[in-house]
């Protein structure tokens, strides 16, 4: 026992030894850190177009070392969509390459490497690849019965017939109606267009945004298709990058559930299995960055609001809502739907038009996110009935200013005091065949040949801005792209 506590004790004894030692040693040592590369005239963002140069040269400084012992290499990342897409490496004090790797987005590293020390300095930078078609706004017209792209550059030179240029003896869909810009999933370069039309061979084509070859049809992007005539109604798209709408009469949303560049990716399944059978005009809610959405739809047979919500796929509840309010009967409304505007979320302005002809405007608020409400605010007369039809084209600002056109007019719309004003821009005696925003200050007026840029904004009546003409045939719908 005794043997045993000796030998513990000259443990004890040596552990104390050596920590004081250490306790003694701590702070007996100098580090020097070695002076860090001085980096200019190196920009974190390069912009540069598909074809062209791009040179980055930066000027390298550091303090005691000539920067020739230096070492430089340079990597772009590229995401592996494809077997054959590799990171790109070159060496160099300066990066000197003919840009090739498309209209993307990619990141960059310069790596300095100092030989003498074995210290390795890093700087990263953003290229972003374009092409002709990056920046500007892509027209739908119909000339005399012949479906038309037009693209506008920002300096409002066109290029018109651009379809035909790029797919020798393809066609684009007859009777166009709408022309959408669709973005990489979660970001908003625009990867590509869907152009819509009544009649041809295809009713629904999808183009590169970026040369604006075509990349699949209509009848491409179901798993299964529908047997017959498919044809699209008013379609909408989702900042992830998929398209839904009304087709014949029932809700089809492309699927999100599997990976963003898979070639399934926004194909569209059976629909919304249920019974009804929806008016082409609907509103589409997207709440959030990623969802979830709902949709505020008409079921022209029954004459009543549905429910759709968005878990996944498009999932139909019908009247399946509580309804708040007694202006009316959002699930017994008796009467024809002309239009639906979309203010902002849930608030909405409906058109109908009852059996005597009379046409009605009803607001509403629906919460199809939960607790799964309608709320029924108003309805009344529309103050003037000469100047609603079918044919007539609407939309809104966040603020509730509606503009919709009669003829050759357009015409600003309170429906707080139901004020009614012609905007002070005059249109040449031509019909007015699109109405778009270009955002919240900025009206957007189509007629054969031209587009009026109107300035909305508080205390302008719609004032003209600027005007591009020369466009073939009658305007119909338009998509700006600003990257």
């Amino acid at each position: 026992m005794r043997k045993l506590f000796s030998v513990n004790a000259l443990l004890f004894l040596v552990m104390l030894a050596m920590f004081t030692a250490c306790y003694k040693d701590k702070g007996n040592y100098t580090y020097q850190v070695p002076p860090a590369p001085v980096i200019e005239n190196m920009d974190s963002v390069y912009e540069v177009f598909v074809g062209d140069s791009l040179i980055i040269a930066p000027q390298v400084k550091m303090e005691g070392t000539t920067t020739s012992s230096l070492e430089y290499s340079w990597t772009i990342h590229v995401p592996p969509i494809t077997s054959s897409d590799t990171d790109r490496h070159y060496t160099g004090r300066d990066l000197r390459i003919l840009f090739g790797l498309g209209p993307s987005t990619f990141t960059g590293r310069l790596a300095i490497e100092n030989p003498a020390n074995g210290m390795k300095y890093f700087r990263d930078f953003t290229i972003i690849g374009k092409t002709a078609f990056s920046k500007g706004m892509t027209v739908l017209s119909d000339d005399q019965g012949k479906t038309v792209l037009t693209f506008i550059k920002p300096d409002t030179t066109l290029q018109p017939y651009l379809f035909e240029a790029v797919n020798p003896g393809q066609t684009l869909p007859g009777e166009p109606t709408q022309i959408l810009a669709i973005p990489v999933a979660y970001q908003p370069p625009v990867k590509s267009y869907w152009i819509f039309g009544r009649s041809g061979d295809q009713t629904g084509i999808q183009v590169d945004a970026n040369d604006f070859k075509v990349i699949k049809t209509l009848k491409d992007n179901f798993f299964d298709a529908p047997q017959g005539e498919v044809l699209a109604h008013k379609m909408f798209v989702s900042p992830m990058g998929v398209i839904s709408g009304v087709i014949g009469d029932k809700l089809y949303n492309g699927t999100t559930s599997t990976w963003n560049e898979a070639p399934t990716y926004g194909m569209f399944g059976q629909g919304a299995q249920g019974d009804y059978s929806l008016s082409p005009v609907m509103v589409f809610n997207f709440t959030g960055d990623y969802g979830p959405g709902n949709y505020i739809g008409f079921d022209k047979v029954k004459r009543r609001f549905v429910r759709f919500n968005l878990y996944g796929d498009a999932t139909y509840f019908g009247p399946d809502y509580v309804v708040k309010g007694n202006s009316f009967d959002p699930k017994n409304l008796g009467m024809d739907l002309l239009h639906l505007q979309q203010i902002t979320g849930g608030l909405c302005f409906g058109y109908f038009k009852a059996a005597n002809d009379s046409i009605y405007e009803c607001s509403m608020n629906t919460n199809f996110n939960g607790p799964f409400e309608f709320e029924a605010l108003s309805k009344r007369p529309f103050v003037r009935q000469d100047l609603m039809s079918a044919s007539t084209l609407m939309t809104a600002t966040t603020s509730q200013i509606l503009f919709f056109n009669y003829q050759d007019k357009v015409y600003r719309y309170n429906p707080i005091n139901e004020s009614i004003k012609e905007v002070e821009t005059g249109f040449g005696g031509k019909t007015v065949t699109m109405l778009k925003l270009q955002d919240q200050q900025t009206l957007v007026v189509g007629t054969a040949g031209t587009l009026y840029f109107l300035d909305i904004r508080t205390g302008h009546e719609g004032t003209l801005l600027y005007k591009v003409e020369g466009i073939p045939g009658k305007v119909i719908d338009m998509a700006f792209r600003a990257q």
